[in-house]
């Protein structure tokens, strides 16, 4: 075909050879997302997502052509047609592998791998300059009256069309299997209940909401009446209950905070017994980012509805995060969590699909964190937390009071269509139930509205119920305080593996058997404020002040207390058996006990950075949107 000579003409030609550039870097994309995928997705959900990676390959090659032809008509107005379009593709190919790779660079930064970073921000040059030889090879022979090489555009739509056919498919026909499992191992079925209190769930008692299905579960297994997480945030909870460490040690100290590839996790331990591993989630606070997808084949953390995977794309990645960092995340809030029905489905769905052989599932329910929504809410929690200058009235915390037993009245429904799920598929008497509590909810309490720092038990006392037939408990209602870092032992022991090498963790079945007679004590750590640079605060809850040295109590029948402090020498002594709301203070009054347990809260203040974080305008409106941080 003759080259076109009208200026206009040839730009033209050039942004359509372009078009084809970017559809092949979009299925090229696709084939590296496969490679990475861990999304449990249909063959039309592949399909989908080769369609969405081709598609913004070709955006992104489009809005590079676009100035790339106007500078050029500019400054090259008098050159041949060959070395226009050859210059103009150049352009193209070194901004569109530009967009790609300099964000892989930017991430090897992040991984202080500086000299790979530096390789790989340059390869655009070279992938210009294998551009620039080809297109100006072709287009010279064209303009010779040789044989046309140079429309390309049809034959990269066809190739990159069945690269990401191809792909998409492969992803859709992952085997997350476990071959290595053997068939009579039990399953592992994790629920964790964001932002859910302990006196809201009716397997407890005077609880403030109606759980049944949470109560027949606790019937049919055991509850653990005084249960605690170190942290009171999701993240560092999380990671404590998935390492066995406490977040002085773990690391994890906000949801800004990633769990460190360096700490195992009890799904890599499955993983490598051979189990199918799949986490499905519910809020951006544990997203891949997070770092507890660590062991998990499948980590469905993709909100984006009726598209999924498409949140993988790097074109949609950068469209979102500028909606975000404008302050406007309300306009995309598939992105930062979906509801616990869709969560439920998808878990579901792959329960079903793996058959007889072992799985670890973890499913992450968000329905009780602020802002809280009902059909028949009387106020607008969403607006109200956008003012932080807010003074709640005697009827609007009434209100939300409400509403957040209603929320915590749908994670029992959904925990429900687990069980009956499990029931269903034939699976419940060899599948270990665990059920437990991030941390609780201040609704109030302690002047704190809907939120859930400081370290009073409103917000560090979790629900933590088990159910495991073959186990046979001999005792069904445990008085001991346990914490959320013995999940993982828990699981361990159920499984018949070796315990984590550290551990700070104790699994949860000898106090079930009746042969386990100690209450746990917990350091705890925590913020004064929900904004991360607020003050730190460390704590103890404990029942005596020899379980202070020796780390665990000799009577759990002693009264249980607590000892806060604050940065600024401030000190808090309750007596949780006689004061369980907590208060009265009686430092003053328990000097000794005080004393006892300041060398300990000193090291865990020394330990413990809750300054600020510095975090990408993004994800700060990310973090800020779901209440974690003050408008």
């Amino acid at each position: 075909m003759e080259l076109l000579r009208a200026p206009s003409r040839r730009w033209l030609r050039a942004i359509q050879l372009s078009f084809g550039l970017g559809w092949l870097a979009g299925a090229f994309e696709m084939v590296e997302i496969v490679s990475t995928l861990s999304l449990s997705l249909s063959v039309a959900e592949g399909a989908l997502l080769s369609l969405g990676c081709t598609l913004s390959g070709a955006i992104v090659a489009m809005c590079v052509a676009l100035p790339v032809g106007i500078v050029l008509q500019l400054v090259g107005k008098n050159w041949r047609d060959s070395v226009f379009i050859s210059a103009a593709c150049a352009g193209v190919a070194f901004f569109l592998s530009g967009f790609y790779l300099w964000h892989a660079a930017g991430n090897l930064v992040g991984m202080e791998r500086i000299p790979s970073a530096l390789a790989m921000a340059a390869c655009p040059i070279g992938v210009a300059g294998v551009v620039w030889f080809n297109a100006g090879y072709w287009g010279r022979r064209e303009e010779l009256g040789g044989e046309s090489k140079l429309g390309w555009t049809g034959f990269a739509l066809l190739l990159g069309s069945l690269i990401g056919v191809a792909a998409g498919a492969a992803g859709a026909n992952q085997n997350y299997g476990s071959a290595r499992a053997l068939e009579g191992d039990p399953n592992v079925l994790l629920v964790t209940l964001d932002t859910t209190r302990r006196d809201h769930i009716s397997a407890y008692d005077n609880a403030k909401a109606n759980t049944p299905n949470l109560k027949r579960l606790g019937e049919e297994g055991v509850v653990f009446l005084d249960a605690v997480t170190p942290l009171p945030e999701t993240g560092p909870s999380h990671a404590s209950m998935f390492t066995s460490l406490h977040p002085l040690r773990h690391r994890v100290l906000s949801n800004a905070d990633p769990l460190d590839r360096g700490y195992i996790t009890v799904a890599e331990r499955l993983e490598e017994e051979g189990y199918a591993t799949g986490a499905f989630l519910s809020s951006f606070a544990v997203n891949t980012r997070s770092g507890l997808n660590q062991g998990f084949q499948v980590y469905d953390d993709d909100f984006v509805p009726g598209l999924r995977g498409w949140s993988r794309i790097l074109f949609v990645q950068y469209a979102l995060r500028g909606v975000m960092a404008s302050g406007q995340p309300h306009l995309v809030p598939w992105l930062l969590e979906r509801s616990g029905q869709q969560t439920v489905d998808h878990a579901s769905t792959w329960i079903e699909d793996r058959g007889t052989r072992p799985w670890f599932a973890w499913v992450h329910l968000f329905e009780p964190h602020a802002p809280y929504e009902s059909p028949d809410a009387l106020v607008d929690h969403r607006a109200l937390l956008s003012d932080p200058h807010h003074s709640f009235t005697e009827e609007e915390i009434a209100e939300l009071q409400r509403i957040y037993a209603l929320e915590v009245e749908q994670v029992d429904a959904l925990v429900g269509q687990l069980m009956e799920l499990l029931d269903r598929t034939d699976s419940a008497q060899r599948t270990l139930i665990i059920v437990v509590g991030d941390h609780g909810e201040q609704l109030g309490e302690h002047e704190i509205f809907f939120h859930h720092h400081g370290l009073y038990d409103e917000s560090i006392q979790v629900p933590l119920i088990l159910r495991y037939p073959p186990l046979k408990p001999h005792v069904k209602r445990v008085p001991q305080q346990v914490r959320v870092m013995d999940v993982a032992p828990t699981i361990l022991k159920t499984i018949k593996l070796d315990p984590f090498k550290p551990t700070e963790g104790v699994e949860l079945l000898g106090y079930a058997q009746g042969v386990r007679k100690k209450s746990l004590v917990c350091d705890l750590v925590g913020r004064s404020g929900p904004v991360l640079g607020s003050g730190c605060l460390v704590g103890l809850r404990t029942t005596s002040r020899q379980a202070v040295a020796e780390g665990e109590e000799e009577n759990p029948e002693e009264l249980r207390v607590k000892v806060i402090f604050d940065a600024e020498g401030g000190v808090e002594f309750y007596n949780l058996g006689e004061d369980p709301i907590e208060a009265e203070n009686l430092a003053s009054q328990q000097v000794n006990a005080v004393n006892a347990a300041r060398a300990r809260a000193e090291a865990s203040l020394k330990d413990f950075e809750c300054e600020a974080v510095e975090l990408p305008a993004w994800e700060q409106e990310a973090l800020r949107s779901l209440g974690y941080l003050e408008p």
